[in-house]
This record gives structure tokens, C-alpha cells and sequence, in this order.
């Protein structure tokens, strides 16, 4: 069909050919793609309702706003419908695994994905395998039996293997078990090679001394929390001797040297960052030494790691994350403190690395009329805000922003507390926390409960956590492994002389938080 245009004086009228259906379909899936739902709608307003493809169309931005019952009913009755283009089979199952997933329906996630013929397997392996991680192993037991085929049961045994005492071997004996399953050897190697958590150091008996400030203000509840995590690893493996610390750089040295006369063959500390500064100036013979924060500047010595909950690492990684999932133009909405200015500045230096763009900056205190904040955003579109900002700064200012619009933050907007009610304000928010404070309940973690049960929620729960991870990696370092760890603060792993923590992505929803993705 064609639709007559008035033509020049003296010339024939002029046609322009009217989009098909499946044409439509294209642009809209690219609109979705670019995570542009406005645009999706513009092309679903000139399809028939009644098309399979303005279904699969809807199911899309009914998912984009995480309306997941409307993509259910549209998508599900499509499913026989063979004659259809194969990106719109491709985005068909692409979208019920989303909404499968969300339902926590594992194994309905899971066949969706065995449906996608993309090219890239191994995205569709990780996403199989983010669907299977953070499941206790009577959750996967319990799968095993619903799933029939030979294909789940390979993924559900795989991830039995991983939570083995000894993965690698398990990881092996997988693989003769199932040869002809699909998953790569790549992504085996990957799952033998990364340390089981908190499984392979019960033969450490070294002597560690823990440089903490306990009784300074500033630091005290994070370094009690910290003792407390490191006692509840230790256990009766080894020896940890506290030096308490003052926060002090020109003591820091002198307290070092006593503790390694004394027979300390480890350090974990200092904490305050004038510290570890001063420490690692100072030219001396050390042992292996995990400090609990990163120098004010230059390099590490050899023999010096730094471990600890930088914000600026948080940041990167939820920036990435952000990035690969489509987003490419962002508005930053910041809040007018020096530590959401420090989110502020790691955010816009990742993400022109990752050569993605600012659309606006918006900086707002206890002062900002939000009401004058919503209408400047409502002019700056763009396809995601970060949200720099605390918990308490965050309930404030989520009601001003775009809810159609994905909001990512990092984990200072979360309480650890999964049902709060008071966090219903920041219902749909992107943020990238600890395995431990997303999944407390995850086998591997059970012999710390107790333990962490007398800690309050919050920081305090973090900290617990870097100091149970930290006598693992000197116990790993002890033993002469690579500094890998799947711990309870994260995938923990060495770049220089910093370990990195790779963290799972979480939402805020009306029930509660909801992990979305295991790192």
C-alpha cells in the first residue's frame, strides 16, 4: 500500500511506500535494543493488535517496564507459532525467560533459554548459569527432579559440582558424566579455576595480626564488625593476635614492626587510609599484608594487597553492567555530599571509557525543591539515571524520578534489610551489593549466621563479611594458589596488587529485593 504525496506543480503525485508489520517489528526491536520504549510504542501504534509481531512488540516494552503478568499472557499463547522471523522467535523466548525469571520459575527460565539460536552460546550459557547459582543445593536437588531431560539435569548436576568441597575434581567427573552437554570448555575451566567459597582453608594455622582501630569513633563499629567476621573464620585454625591501631600514620610503622617481632607471618590491616599511606612509604621488609584501604597515592610494595569496600569499585562494575545490558545515554542525579561526589566522579570516568554519553548532571541537598528536579529531568531524556546517593537521600529524591526510566546504584541505598517497608520508595532501582547481604541464606555461608547474628544489619554485615574473606586469602595465599575467591563479599580476584570484587545485581520490587544476577 502507498500513501499519495502532492508532487511539484506539474508533476505526478509522489507515493511513500507504508511500513509492513514485520518492518515495524525491526525498528521497534531496535528501539527496544537501544532501551528507547517510546520509540517501541511510536512503531507498535501503526501494527494491527492483533498481530503475533505487536504482541511480541508489547511483550517487550510491557518487560522493559517490568510489567512481567502482561508479557506472560501475550507471549505464552505464541509460542507454537512457527512462521514466525527469526527475531522475533529470538525475542519471543528471550522475553519469557526474563519474565520467568522474575516469577523465580527456574526451570520455565531455563527451557526458554535452550530455545535461542543466537550466535554468542556463551552469553546464554552465563545466563543459564546466573539463573543456577545462587540456589542451595536443596533448591537444586528439587529442580533436578521437576526437569526430565538430560540437558537440565547436566546443568543442575554442574551446579551441585561447583558446591563441592573440591570443584575441580567434581568439575571433572561432570564432564565424563555428561560429555555430550553443550556447555564449553571455556566456561568449565572458568568454574574449576575460581576457589571454592570458603572451602579450602581449613588446613591454615599461620599467625595473622589484625591492625584495627577498635576504639577510634570514626572507624569503630566497621572495625569490630571486621574482628568479628575474621574470629568466625578462623576458628580453631590458626591464631589471630588484635593490635589495636589509633588511626595514627606516625604510630602505624612502629606498631607493624612489634607485631612482626612478636611472630606475625600475616598482616589484615591497617584500616585508616593516612595507615596503609604510611605503611606502604615506608621501606620496610614486610610480610604478606592485606590492608583494609588503598593509599592516598602511588603504587603498593610487592608484598602489600589492598581489600576492602571502596565505592568507587561498586561503581565501575555497575556502570559496566549498565552498559552491557544497552544503556547508552545517562542522567546522573547526585546528591550534594563528598561521598556521593565520589560516586559522581567514578561513574563519568567509567562510563566515557566505555564510550558511553551524559545527557545531564544533577546535583540536589536537603534545600533542592524536587518538584523543580522532576521537571528538569522530564527534559533531559536519556535511557537510564544513576542515582549517587545514601538510603536516606535515595527515599527522598526516588519519587521525583522517571519510574519508566532504569535507575542503577550501588549498595549505599540498601539497609540489608530485604523486606523493609520503608524501601518501598525505592521500588525498581538497580543497585549491586554482596552476595552476603543479597543471599544470606546460600549454604555456603550457613556457619557464619551465628556468628553475624549480633551485628546490626547494614555496613556493619559488610564489613563482617570482608573480614571472613580476608583470612580466607591469606589462607589461599598461604597455600601458594591464586588469590581467587568466591566469597561472601563478593567474587574476589587480584589485578595488580588490589583485589576486586565481583558483585551480583539486586532490585528493589513491591515484595521485597530480589536478586536479579549472580556476578
Amino acid at each position: 500500500m502507498a500513501v499519495p504525496e502532492t508532487g511539484k506543480a506539474g508533476t505526478e503525485p509522489v507515493t511513500r511506500p507504508q511500513k509492513s508489520i514485520e518492518e515495524r517489528f525491526i525498528a521497534g526491536l531496535g528501539c527496544l535494543q537501544q532501551a528507547d520504549t517510546g520509540c517501541a510504542q511510536i512503531e507498535l501504534a501503526g501494527m494491527a493488535p492483533s498481530s503475533p509481531y505487536a504482541k511480541i512488540l508489547e511483550a517487550g516494552v510491557a518487560a522493559a517496564q517490568q510489567d512481567f503478568d502482561s508479557v506472560l499472557r501475550l507471549l505464552t499463547p505464541l509460542q507454537t507459532n512457527n512462521s514466525l522471523l527469526p527475531d522475533a522467535r529470538e525475542s519471543l523466548h528471550a522475553t519469557l525467560a526474563q519474565a520467568y525469571e522474575n516469577q523465580g520459575n527456574v526451570l520455565r527460565a531455563m527451557e526458554q533459554l535452550y530455545l535461542l539460536a543466537t550466535p554468542d552460546q556463551s552469553n546464554v550459557q552465563l545466563r543459564i548459569w546466573r539463573l543456577l547459582k545462587p540456589l542451595s543445593r536443596e533448591s537444586l536437588l528439587e529442580l533436578r527432579g521437576e526437569g526430565q531431560d538430560t540437558l537440565t539435569q547436566g546443568w543442575v548436576d554442574l551446579a551441585l559440582a561447583a558446591q563441592a568441597s573440591t570443584p575441580a575434581g567434581a568439575i571433572t567427573q561432570w564432564r565424563t558424566a555428561y560429555p555430550d552437554h553443550p556447555v564449553t570448555g571455556e566456561f568449565l575451566q572458568g568454574l574449576a579455576q575460581a576457589s571454592p567459597a570458603l572451602t579450602s582453608t581449613a588446613e591454615f594455622h599461620g599467625v595473622v595480626a589484625l591492625l584495627l582501630p577498635l576504639d577510634q569513633p570514626v572507624y569503630q563499629a566497621a572495625a569490630r564488625a571486621l574482628r568479628a567476621g575474621m574470629l568466625a573464620a578462623c576458628g580453631d585454625a590458626g591464631e589471630v593476635r588484635v593490635y589495636p591501631t589509633r588511626g595514627d600514620k606516625n604510630e602505624i610503622v612502629a606498631l607493624y614492626q612489634q607485631a612482626v617481632a612478636e611472630g606475625a607471618q600475616y598482616v589484615a590491616g591497617p584500616m585508616a587510609r593516612e595507615e596503609v599511606t604510611a605503611l606502604a612509604a615506608s621501606g620496610l621488609s614486610l610480610v604478606p599484608t592485606l590492608t583494609l584501604n588503598s593509599p592516598e597515592q602511588g603504587p603498593l610494595p610487592d608484598m602489600l594487597m589492598a581489600f576492602g569496600l571502596p565505592v568507587e569499585g561498586e561503581v565501575i562494575q555497575m556502570a559496566r553492567m549498565a552498559r552491557s545490558d544497552g544503556m547508552q545515554s545517562a542522567v546522573i542525579v547526585a546528591a550534594d555530599t563528598p561521598m556521593a561526589k565520589r560516586m559522581q566522579q567514578a561513574f563519568l570516568q567509567e562510563w566515557k571509557l566505555q564510550q558511553g554519553t551524559i545527557a545531564a548532571t544533577k546535583i540536589f541537598s536537603a534545600d533542592t525543591p524536587l518538584a523543580e528536579l522532576k521537571a528538569e529531568l522530564a527534559t533531559q531524556p536519556a535511557d537510564m539515571i544513576f542515582l549517587a546517593a545514601d538510603i536516606d537521600q535515595a527515599r527522598r529524591v526516588r519519587p521525583y524520578l522517571n519510574p519508566s526510566i532504569p535507575t542503577f546504584a550501588v549498595s549505599h541505598i540498601y539497609d540489608g534489610l530485604a523486606q523493609n517497608p520503608e524501601n518501598v520508595a525505592l521500588s525498581a532501582i538497580h543497585f549491586v551489593d554482596m552476595p552476603w547481604m543479597l543471599n544470606p541464606g546460600h549454604p555456603d555461608f550457613a556457619s557464619y549466621s551465628t556468628a553475624a547474628a549480633e551485628l546490626p544489619p547494614g555496613e556493619a554485615q559488610r564489613w563482617f563479611a570482608i573480614g571472613v574473606d580476608a583470612w580466607h586469602l591469606m589462607a589461599i595465599r598461604a597455600a601458594g594458589q591464586s588469590l581467587r575467591l568466591d566469597g561472601l563479599s563478593g567474587a574476589l580476584h587480584m589485578e595488580g596488587n588490589i583485589m576486586l570484587r565481583d558483585l551480583p545485581m539486586a532490585q528493589f520490587r513491591s515484595d521485597g529485593v530480589v536478586l536479579e544476577s549472580s556476578h
